[in-house]
């Protein structure tokens, strides 16, 4: 089985090559995120649940890459200071092929094929900041394959249907690409 047909609901393409140009986002409010968890093995299939948290609230930009592409999602603005994170994979049988899904606060889903497993790109409890593009799953070329922005809730502004962006003030200071 070829593992290049994959799909992810509600997806957009990212061209910015993550994994060549860490991304610093200078201008967001700095704070401190952690993420701790757990592995379950249930062969054929494997399951990290954690917990992302911080001393105030939070909204979460995920990356998944495929190919050559990142595809993203955002999840929803609220007022907690933990949202749970499930990363599953599914090896299908006789083959090194697997499926993975990330699931960010049980809404936000992104999935791909890939040769081989995924592991986490550090040991946990692992922490990062917000404005800093962070690579939380590695593929088997060690290669960024799943990476979290996170930004403070005080730096995005609600739009209609729960909707957020960031606010103007920080949009104005994104340099040209």
């Amino acid at each position: 089985m070829v593992c290049d047909n994959w799909s992810i609901r509600y997806h957009q393409p990212l061209t910015i090559p993550i994994h060549m140009h860490p991304m610093m986002f200078p201008h967001l409010t700095q704070q401190v995120l952690t993420l701790d968890g757990s592995w379950q093995d249930d062969t054929p299939h494997l399951r990290f649940t954690g917990i992302i948290s911080s001393c105030a609230p939070f909204v979460i930009l995920s990356f998944l890459k495929y190919g050559e592409t990142y595809h993203y999602m955002k999840h929803t603005k609220s007022d907690t200071l933990e949202v749970p994170l499930v990363l599953y994979q599914m090896i299908f049988p006789d083959q090194n092929c697997y499926q993975h899904t990330l699931s960010i606060a049980h809404s936000v889903n992104l999935g791909a094929h890939s040769e081989g497993r995924l592991s986490l790109s550090g040991d946990l409890p692992m922490t990062f900041d917000t404005g800093q593009v962070f690579t939380l799953a590695l593929g088997i070329q060690r290669q960024p394959f799943i990476c979290l922005l996170a930004i403070a809730k005080v730096d995005v502004t609600s739009k209609r249907n729960g909707i957020w962006a960031l606010k103007p003030r920080l949009v104005e200071s994104l340099e040209a690409p």
